[in-house]
């Protein structure tokens, strides 16, 4: 049986790195296990689940977070590995000659990417949208969800009232789901005072400059197990 190829990125410092480590981290603070990691050429894109429906009457939007990284070698795969482990080979790249080297964990066979990326091109400008904005969802969001779900009330009924606070439309003119700006948020995205909104049907896309946000009401599921 031939021995599985050794997957690695090549980057020019520690400080990509830890940008990344940082990313993935926060995350893992919405429930999110797994990145999916796309090396072409000289740069890396991880994507993470923000949000995702869980079966057909699920009305939750899907919701995926995205950073890019510059790498010093070029790389081309596309994998999908737990946070953890990911998170530990990052913590102990090794330096050479050609930068420092991150070699990937194994993939995980009870996580499976079910979700097609976003297309790369084909894009349409929607308009512009404020930081300050999006925060105000959030913090509205979160007052409605802390306000409605009794304490101790079952998963379905927890995941039904986050569904329509972070499926509801924050913007007419926009479009975005209140989801989207719940991502910016925990991903770090608030930086930017300004975020340009973008759209290539059915995504909507949420761009700053440490990272999108995209978005899309259809249902799409991330399985596990």
């Amino acid at each position: 049986m031939p021995a599985k190829k050794i997957l690695e990125l090549t980057f020019a410092s520690r400080e990509p790195i830890s940008d990344l480590d940082t990313f993935i981290d926060r995350s893992g603070l919405l429930d999110n296990d797994a990145v999916r990691l796309v090396a072409k050429d000289r740069v890396v894109v991880a994507w993470v689940q923000v949000l995702t429906p869980r079966g057909l009457n699920d009305t939750t939007p899907t919701v995926l977070g995205m950073r890019g990284s510059e790498l010093a070698v070029a790389a081309k795969f596309d994998i999908v590995v737990p946070i953890e482990s990911l998170r530990a080979r990052l913590a102990n790249a090794l330096e050479s000659e050609a930068g420092f080297v991150v070699t990937m964990p194994l993939q995980s066979p009870s996580v499976r990417w079910k979700i097609p990326l976003p297309p790369q091109t084909g894009w349409e400008p929607l308009g512009k949208v404020g930081a300050s904005e999006l925060a105000t969802v959030v913090r509205e969001g979160m007052k409605i969800i802390k306000r409605k779900i009794p304490r101790n009330a079952e998963e379905y009924l927890v995941r039904s009232y986050r569904s329509q606070v972070w499926g509801s439309t924050i913007n007419n003119s926009l479009g975005m789901p209140a989801g989207v700006a719940l991502a910016a948020e925990t991903l770090g995205f608030f930086g930017d005072t300004v975020m340009s909104v973008s759209e290539k049907d059915p995504w909507i896309r949420l761009s700053s400059s440490r990272g999108e946000v995209l978005a899309k009401t259809n249902p799409a599921i991330l399985e596990l197990g």
